[in-house]
């Protein structure tokens, strides 16, 4: 009785698992654990003085507001509430309420919108998208300082960093859609 109640809770803690999960690196030839601070985090990222003081930190402090609002909603597939969300629902609702500009709940189709921009001209507000096999399957909202802010399915609504492991080898190109959008 007791074995099983130690292996009932040990499946059950280790299902819960770390936030930081280790990946493979293959130059390693094995599983490595992340930099913490490079991994999703409810915590929202330091920014200078400077950069909040300047035109682009001030013109970005009601979408870092409305996003950060966001912070901690769970995933939920499909969902766009704060009850549960996903990344194309977070961007979506977070567009809606920031600019009143209404985009599809869906990364692809969203990455088929806007202005292209380099990735070393990243503004605020502008739409990260990420791919995995082939497709669109992931989008954030870049939130300056190598920053952005998207809902992912490990730990809901966080901030990521885009060198990130993940995030670095699966970066697709970035979106403007301020400007270019009804």
């Amino acid at each position: 009785m007791r074995i099983t109640i130690t292996l009932i809770s040990s499946v059950l803690f280790w299902g819960c698992g770390p936030t930081v999960r280790p990946y493979f690196m293959r130059s390693v030839g094995g599983y490595v654990m992340p930099d913490a601070s490079r991994t999703p985090t409810a915590k929202a990222p330091i920014l200078s003085a400077a950069w909040l003081s300047s035109e682009q930190g001030r013109s970005s402090s009601h979408l870092r507001k409305v996003a950060e609002s966001y912070l901690g909603t769970p995933y939920d597939w499909g969902g766009q509430s704060r009850s549960g969300i996903d990344c194309s629902g977070f961007v979506r609702q977070v567009f809606s309420e920031t600019f009143g500009i209404k985009l599809p709940h869906n990364s692809s189709a969203m990455f088929n919108l806007g202005k292209e921009v380099e990735k070393d001209e990243l503004q605020p507000g502008d739409i990260v998208f990420f791919k995995s096999w082939g497709y669109i399957d992931h989008s954030g909202i870049y939130m300056g300082n190598n920053c952005f802010i998207h809902s992912t399915s490990s730990v809901g609504v966080a901030y990521s960093t885009l060198d990130a492991p993940y995030f670095s080898s699966h970066f697709a190109g970035a979106r403007r859609m301020m400007g270019t959008l009804n």
